[in-house]
């Protein structure tokens, strides 16, 4: 049987949503894998991805160390920027030497090739660490396994996103191809959560390549390498090489996900409930079949009034 590490990253501007969700996501997947790593950011990102980072970043320290260390046998691991761990890194999945620290937006790009790299085995079931897991199953990343055997192609796998609707269908994917009851291969990837083969950069190594020309000035005047999405580079080895991405529920009550697409307030406050009401499959008709997390399930009101607000003022 093919083993497989459970590899989460987190950074310090996570913790007021990750001291709640991380334990959710250990509860459903830890009994199921052989290996668990948390990836701890080190080095601060710029704009909204370094907000909270000085505030809670000893909040953290203290989180995994003592809640999750003393509940789940983890390995907290955090990300090297050394000289010699980036060229070990670049080396194993670009061929040379040279990663990017950060994407043009300021994000994380080191990281998430780091977290993968210290996995000791080379199937990663990768979440990040805002991720909502429903349906429960145990037996997922067993099932999952078999396509990795079955399929020489596979090389993502990831829960269905969205808890499943009843006619079997997925809103706002983007579907290559139907193959099986709740089974489907999808176009592109996302790095927010994924089952990967990391064996396959030991031959086919992947390219880095630059965003599209307006993403490019903006990283110029922001002051952050000039690097496209990790996710945009695994989508294009995907079609490179002629590899497919599936997302399957599996037996049971199975096992899908769910993203949040803000942070607010009323979001961070009402986590507990969330949590409870997405373990119970307690959601409405209308969250069947999609990805993100929708009104009914949390109040957004709050990050759309900002968001519109924030387009008035660029328009004056």
């Amino acid at each position: 049987m093919n083993k497989v590490s459970l590899q989460i990253n987190v950074a310090p501007g996570d913790f007021l949503y990750a001291r709640h969700i991380l334990k959710h996501q250990l509860k459903i997947l830890a009994p199921q894998v052989d290996e668990i790593i948390l990836i701890v950011e080190t080095k601060a990102s710029k704009g909204r991805f370094s907000a909270n980072w000085a505030a809670y970043r000893d909040q953290l320290t203290d989180f995994l160390t003592k809640d999750i260390q003393n509940e789940f046998n983890v390995r907290i691991v955090w990300v090297d920027y050394g000289q010699s761990a980036k060229a070990a890194v670049g080396s194993y999945f670009f061929g040379h030497q040279d990663v990017p620290e950060k994407d043009f937006r300021g994000g994380p790009y080191y990281a998430y090739f780091y977290g993968l790299f210290m996995a000791s085995n080379d199937l990663v079931l990768h979440l990040d660490s805002d991720m909502f897991l429903g349906g429960g199953s145990q037996t997922w990343v067993s099932e999952a396994t078999d396509f990795f055997k079955n399929d020489p192609s596979c090389f993502i796998v990831s829960p269905l996103p969205g808890p499943p609707h009843p006619d079997d269908i997925l809103i706002h994917q983007d579907i290559k191809l139907k193959i099986a009851p709740y089974t489907y291969a999808l176009n592109g990837m996302s790095t927010r959560i994924f089952m990967m083969d990391k064996a396959k950069f030991r031959t086919n190594k992947l390219r880095l390549r630059k965003p599209e020309l307006r993403s490019q000035v903006n990283a110029i005047v922001r002051g952050n390498p000039n690097a496209d999405l990790p996710e945009n580079i695994l989508s294009g080895y995907i079609k490179k090489h002629q590899l497919n991405r599936i997302d399957f529920l599996g037996a049971g009550n199975g096992l899908w996900s769910l993203h949040p697409p803000y942070r607010t307030r009323s979001f961070l406050d009402d986590l507990p409930a969330i949590i409870t009401k997405i373990e119970l499959g307690n959601l409405p008709d209308n969250q069947r079949g999609v990805y993100d997390i929708i009104d009914e399930v949390c109040d957004w009101s709050e990050a759309r009034f900002k968001l519109k607000k924030n387009r008035w003022w660029k328009r004056k």
